[in-house]
C-alpha cells in the first residue's frame, strides 16, 4: 500500500472541492505560498495553521505521536 505525502493529500483534497490555491488560502488564512510549499513537500507548518487548512478543506486532522498513537485534533 502507497502512502500519500501530507502534502498530497492537502492537494487531493483541494481539487476534489475544485478550489485554487488561493482560495485555501482565503479560507484557510493561511498564505498561499505556504499553501504551495506544504504541496510541494517543501516546508513545515505549525499544527494550527494546519488545522485552519484542514477546517477549511472540511477534513479531519489526524496526527500520529512518536508512539504511534493517532490524536484527533478538534479545530
Amino acid at each position: 500500500m502507497m502512502m500519500s505525502t501530507l502534502g498530497e493529500t492537502l492537494k487531493k483534497a483541494r481539487k476534489a472541492q475544485r478550489l485554487t490555491q488561493m482560495d485555501l488560502s482565503d479560507l484557510s488564512g493561511v498564505s498561499p505560498s505556504v499553501i504551495y510549499k506544504l504541496e510541494k513537500g517543501r516546508m513545515d507548518i505549525a499544527v494550527g495553521s494546519l488545522q485552519s487548512v484542514a477546517d477549511a478543506l472540511g477534513v479531519e486532522l489526524i496526527v500520529r505521536s512518536p508512539l504511534g498513537e493517532e490524536v484527533k485534533l478538534n479545530g
